[in-house]
């Protein structure tokens, strides 16, 4: 009998640790080549075209996002490609405004190849999330590279998320 709850103990500890490396194994990298990037994502993506003003349309050719909703959490990358270049003080302000972070947490500059990049990172934003944002203008492109989290631990997945956006065949 005593073989048995060891022999149970031992299968519940392997269950136990498979989960947690199934849930490990879950990110997956998406490579968008027409859009110029890839990133990581630990689950189901919906891909949508950004609706785009009369007036935007004067400087936008199209914009795309890409967009991972998980509850209490939710991870987003904004692939905009522009006619004539970006203005990226202006969108960085814009894109980081709309989440109304009562706390500014910070800002870096990020270094990006043949561009620009900076991150800002916000507290008791909209509907109680946590935001980090990455901004890159690349050429034409304009990348917002949103995470949004409730704060208790959502932090290094959100941190795994951003770092692992990379620029790509710019």
């Amino acid at each position: 009998m005593r073989w048995q709850a060891k022999f149970l103990a031992l299968m519940m500890l392997w269950l136990t640790v498979s989960s947690i490396d199934a849930r490990a194994q879950a990110w997956r990298k998406h490579v968008h080549k027409s859009d110029g990037f890839e990133s990581e994502f630990s689950g189901e993506v919906v891909v949508r075209p950004s609706q785009i003003s009369e007036e935007a349309k004067a400087r936008i050719v199209r914009s795309t996002n890409y967009i991972q909703n998980g509850g209490n959490f939710k991870y987003m990358v904004a692939a905009t490609l522009t006619k004539s270049g970006v203005i990226f003080d202006k969108g960085v302000e814009a894109g980081f405004g709309s989440y109304k972070c009562q706390a500014s947490l910070g800002q870096t500059a990020l270094s990006v190849a043949n561009g620009i990049g900076r991150e800002l990172r916000g507290a008791d934003c909209a509907d109680g999330f946590q935001v980090e944002a990455r901004y890159y203008a690349v050429g034409n492109w304009f990348y917002q590279v949103i995470a949004q989290y409730k704060a208790g631990g959502g932090e290094p997945a959100a941190r795994r998320f951003l770092q692992s956006f990379k620029v790509i065949g710019q």
